[in-house]
């Protein structure tokens, strides 16, 4: 049995990503705020083990005892591998830096930086002594190499999450698989964030993606990335 985790999966590509996986008949625990009855329908359909957690990510002080609550728990003896995909992100704030508030800079750093860190650190802590393999996927962006004005927040914290990746990388953990996947422009609810913000200055280059049909379809590249993800996993 491979297992599993993802952040982000009520909308989007973790949504899409989340539905495909549990159609290859594999084991899903789902972080999320808010749940998708679709997913719990499909997963009763497929007769695969679903789990979903309501959880807001901005909560980090309780992100541990939610990771040790599903590691405990957790059919060790039953399990090939375990593959933790941080998908979960927030775009906002958006616009020149002086207009964000402290609580907004916070929120942003907490999703794309913060929580991911720490289901990382907490996946490899618990399974430490685990014989099976592990996998840690993170969600990254084009953003996370290019400057763009107006995105500081979303830019640097993809940056961050990019770089403690290849940190993790370098640090030769037994059994352990860490990369980032870059998805590409997709048509969801951030990139619309993103088009309609009147603040940001770059606005015009996505809606222009946008009406040129530049954009991809969230179940389009979840396809690739499943693919991808159960021909690396072990």
């Amino acid at each position: 049995m491979k297992v599993f985790i993802l952040t982000g999966t009520s909308r989007g590509l973790g949504f899409e990503m989340c539905s495909r996986l549990i159609q290859c008949g594999h084991r899903i625990i789902s972080i999320s705020r808010t749940a998708h009855d679709e997913l719990e329908q499909l997963a009763a359909q497929h007769r695969v083990p679903f789990h979903f957690l309501k959880y807001d990510l901005q909560q980090v002080e309780g992100i541990s005892d939610v990771m040790q609550g599903i590691l405990e728990h957790m059919p060790v003896e039953h399990i090939k591998s375990i593959t933790l995909i941080n998908n979960s992100a927030q775009i906002t704030p958006l616009g020149s830096i002086q207009l964000y508030s402290p609580e907004d800079i916070i929120r942003n750093i907490q999703v794309n930086f913060t929580a991911p860190v720490l289901l990382t650190q907490l996946l490899l802590k618990y399974t430490e002594h685990w014989n099976i393999h592990r996998n840690i996927v993170n969600i990254s962006s084009a953003s996370a190499h290019y400057a763009a004005p107006g995105m500081s927040m979303y830019c640097a914290s993809k940056a961050a999450i990019h770089m403690f990746t290849c940190c993790i990388q370098l640090e030769n953990h037994k059994d352990l698989s860490i990369y980032t996947i870059d998805p590409g422009m997709m048509d969801t609810t951030l990139q619309m964030s993103a088009r309609n913000e009147k603040r940001l200055s770059i606005a015009p280059l996505f809606r222009e993606a946008k009406e040129k049909g530049e954009l991809r379809a969230p179940g389009e590249v979840a396809e690739e990335i499943v693919e991808k993800l159960l021909t690396m996993t072990i």
